[in-house]
């Protein structure tokens, strides 16, 4: 409209764009602050080499460096929750303030703009630009070193070797960890699926306090993953003597799936929105009973969220390095911990191995999962 009556598009920008997508903006840089804040593998690798040391780290080394100081990891998980809460309150009352009714009754016809030979070339070769340095540098970086047999002579001929990934397929304490990672992967994965899955359709009608259970269930997302650790391992540690968890796998388990527990509600209710009440009210309508019309009808066609849900919790769980490196049992590794210990001994290659085969499972397993949803599609 503005367009129309000559606005030119800086103003279209400043008065039309820029509302419209502050509320976006607004989530987006509360996401991207939040998982910076709580950022915990970069800072550990890097930052402690360059003496940069951020909230998680400390937390990190007062919990589990002598002296231990528990009292001073508490609190500087509270500031940290208090960043993070302020922070969401904010992006709370920017996108609440900037919320608009689009949809109306005039229609609309999608306008496609075509690029210029020279648009093209930019267009593709900025796409190659973020391709090689988001995935091809690093790749390249973690496959070469895990081949390079003596690091002082670098990418040369003849100094190449799959040593490192014989000594791992053979060291126990490695495929001891790749199988600890891979039941806490499925494990965690399967928990969430089935909690996740039974919240949402526990609530799914439901008004007033239950209605809430879904925000609930969401919180984990909103703070960051080391402070919900450091809260799991001080309430367990003190109800040891009444339930011994602490300091066992299950407790690795337990605080798996409260990180991960939003992933499930987030995916089997945007599942649940596709649904039409018409098609349930059916079933229901020819004598179909709730476990009927649950089994036959809700159940199908929420499953690719449930499996979506289920495949990303267990390609984030495999890799987990918070919660292995603080409530692990002692001598418990997983495939985190292994390729950070290989690390702090100067194994760089050994823990590069790791890395390459860590990619190489999750991968896998991805391709397997879109295979299987695409035959049940299909079918």
């Amino acid at each position: 409209m503005r367009r129309v009556f000559g606005a030119g598009f800086g103003l279209r920008l400043r008065r039309i764009f820029a509302p419209l997508l502050t509320g976006n903006y607004a989530i987006g840089a509360l996401l991207v602050f939040v998982k910076t804040l709580s950022e915990y593998g970069t800072p550990y690798t890097l930052g402690r080499r360059i003496g940069f040391y951020v909230f998680t780290t400390d937390i990190h080394r007062y919990s589990t460096t002598a002296p231990i100081d528990f009292g001073r990891s508490a609190s500087l998980s509270s500031v940290l929750i208090c960043i993070c809460m302020a922070m969401w309150l904010m992006q709370n009352y920017i996108t609440g303030k900037n919320s608009y009714r689009l949809v109306s009754g005039k229609g609309s016809r999608p306008a496609r703009t075509k690029l210029s030979v020279a648009g093209q070339i930019g267009a593709w070769l900025w796409v190659a630009l973020v391709i090689l340095v988001a995935v091809g540098v690093p790749y390249f970086s973690i496959i070469a070193t895990s081949l390079i047999k003596l690091r002082g002579y670098g990418l040369a001929a003849g100094n190449f070797t799959l040593d490192h990934y014989k000594e791992l397929l053979t060291t126990p304490k490695a495929l001891a960890s790749i199988r600890k990672s891979l039941f806490l992967a499925v494990s965690s994965a399967t928990i969430c699926s089935v909690i996740g899955t039974a919240v949402v359709i526990a609530v799914r009608k439901s008004k007033g306090f239950l209605k809430k259970t879904l925000e609930i269930s969401l919180l984990p997302e909103m703070l960051p993953s080391i402070v919900l650790v450091i809260g799991l391992m001080l309430f367990w540690n003190a109800i040891y003597k009444v339930i011994p968890l602490y300091n066992t796998i299950g407790i690795m388990v337990l605080a798996y799936v409260v990180l991960y527990l939003p992933y499930t509600v987030q995916y089997v209710t945007s599942a649940f929105t596709q649904i039409n009440e018409s098609l349930l009210e059916a079933g229901r309508t020819f004598g179909g009973t709730p476990v009927y019309v649950f089994c036959r009808v809700t159940l199908p066609m929420i499953s690719r969220g449930i499996f979506a849900g289920w495949m990303m919790i267990f390609i984030i769980a495999f890799r987990e390095l918070v919660t292995a490196s603080l409530i692990a049992p002692p001598n418990t590794l997983v495939v985190s911990t292994y390729i950070n210990r290989e690390f702090e001994q100067g194994s760089v290659s050994l823990g590069m191995a790791m890395a390459v085969l860590c990619v190489l499972i999750t991968t896998t397993a991805l391709l397997v999962f879109n295979r299987f949803v695409g035959k049940r599609k299909g079918a």
